[in-house]
């Protein structure tokens, strides 16, 4: 079964600052995993984030939500691991 991928709408935002390298991987990483089987990968966020889950690439996150009855795979944040920021950024978002 093949799920849709909906971006929020600050997503552009945060690829355009990983570089088009990155981005390109990212995107080509969540076509790949997240709209055939978002699940299997990545791992359940908790707290203010228990809806969420959280995907590595390489030195990236994505932080995204699985609506089953839509079959939609929504990404809300993409952004560096090495800092928390991006959960900071990811509660800003809802």
């Amino acid at each position: 079964m093949k799920w849709k991928i909906i971006y929020h709408k600050d997503v552009d935002e945060d690829l355009e600052s990983v570089g088009p390298a990155a981005a390109r991987r990212i995107i080509k990483t969540i076509d790949k995993k997240l709209a055939c089987e978002p699940e299997k990968f990545g791992a359940p966020l908790s707290h203010n984030l228990r809806d969420f889950r959280k995907l590595r690439i390489g030195d990236f996150r994505v932080v995204y939500q699985v609506l089953h009855k839509k079959v939609i795979v929504f990404v809300l944040v993409v952004g560096p691991r090495r800092d928390k920021e991006i959960y900071r950024s990811a509660s800003d978002r809802l």
